[in-house]
């Protein structure tokens, strides 16, 4: 039986992550994800030289950005 209270959401019929536009390129092709964590694993590291994250640091303020984009080189809260 189903639960009565699963309400489907948006965001598990996306194809796609969710990746907000540049503010100043005004795309969303090169955006990727700023990641703060206390302990900089080897797998974090590759995903970095993949491209597929940015290392941020150890510690997140309030006003700390969390996208990044690769063609201009700007960094940005959602």
């Amino acid at each position: 039986m189903k639960d009565l209270y699963d309400i489907p959401s948006r965001k598990d019929t996306r194809r796609t992550p969710f990746r907000p536009r540049c503010k100043l390129c005004r795309t969303n092709k090169y955006i990727i994800p700023i990641c703060y964590n206390l302990e900089i694993t080897e797998e974090l590291l590759a995903k970095e030289k993949k491209g597929e994250l940015k290392i941020g640091g150890y510690s997140r303020s309030i006003d700390a950005p969390n996208w990044f984009c690769t063609k201009c080189e700007t960094s940005f809260q959602r």
